[in-house]
């Protein structure tokens, strides 16, 4: 039996914040029903958070998060003593503070200018496809995939440029652009990657899920891929269609070139998906966390 006049931990949570100073911040809260004693440090790709003479007072156990930094966080009972243990998929630096107010609120705020020294000076080329006269694949109930993908793209761009990334769309709204301009404007801007961005579409209504297809062109293609599609199934949660070469996008050269496949727009259940807003900023999500995965793999100074 466990003493009741201890404080206990009631909820954990996390979000992607602005601090003090431009600084751009995972934030991790802890929330107790009162005050105890707490200390962290470093311990190997984590940050542990230890809490003295409290009790936790929620299941135990790890949330995923992937929010490039922050891969998940975790709760659990030693004792008399708790651990919140703060997995990081990056390196960075870390500080405790104390919210006012009820409940009593301890902060962990971790910084993402790793992430930011990963895009700085990198251009990235978006690509919603379609636009215009030419709709894309249509859903069963009449979603259209131009009318998808450019709100995922909106939402990528929007991270891109948190970061510190130059950012080049192909289209920002409803029109025609040529295939073959689009790739042009990648070469021209000399981009250190393209993303394209569709949904996939059979003639089986029971295809479903992710895929993310590369250039042929360079083989750093193929690798962005790989990072984007394990990105993409984590944040999304949906089956793995793996990646494979696409042709049509040898013509960009010089850098590496995907095209995502968020979810099929001909699959009924994944159409209602692709119609909500947390589904498309999640895709988002999960392609700019594969580009963080690909910069930190090949370097900051490459493309």
């Amino acid at each position: 039996m466990f003493d009741k006049s201890l404080p206990r931990i009631t909820n954990l949570w996390s979000k992607v914040v602005d601090g003090d100073g431009g600084k751009w911040l995972s934030k991790v809260v802890i929330e107790s029903t009162k005050p105890y004693g707490y200390s962290a440090a470093v311990s190997g790709g984590a940050v542990v958070v230890e809490g003295k003479s409290v009790r936790v007072n929620m299941p135990e156990g790890a949330i995923e998060v992937n929010d490039g930094l922050l891969r998940e966080v975790g709760i659990k009972q030693d004792g008399n003593n708790a651990a919140v243990t703060a997995v990081l998929d990056c390196p960075a630096e870390f500080e405790l503070s104390v919210a006012e107010g009820f409940p009593f609120r301890l902060e962990l705020l971790l910084d993402r200018s790793f992430i930011k020294d990963l895009f700085k000076g990198k251009k990235i080329v978006i690509d919603p496809g379609h636009g215009g006269k030419d709709s894309g694949a249509a859903g069963l109930v009449g979603l259209l995939e131009k009318d998808v993908v450019l709100p995922v793209a909106v939402n990528l761009e929007k991270l891109l440029r948190k970061a510190g990334a130059d950012v080049l769309l192909t289209r920002d709204s409803d029109r025609d652009v040529p295939a073959g301009l689009r790739m042009e404007m990648a070469v021209r801007a000399g981009a250190h990657a393209y993303i394209g961005i569709h949904t996939k579409a059979s003639a089986d209504a029971g295809v479903e899920g992710l895929a993310t297809l590369y250039s042929p062109s360079d083989a750093r293609s193929a690798v962005l891929a790989d990072f984007v599609q394990k990105q993409l199934v984590k944040k999304m949660k949906a089956a793995d269609g793996g990646t494979a070469v696409q042709p049509g996008l040898a013509p960009i050269s010089g850098m590496p070139a995907v095209e995502t496949e968020i979810l099929a727009i001909t699959n009924l259940v994944e159409e209602v998906f692709l119609r909500g807003l947390t589904v498309r900023k999640k895709a988002a999500e999960g392609i700019f966390n594969g580009l963080i995965k690909y910069f930190a793999r090949t370097g900051r100074d490459q493309g």
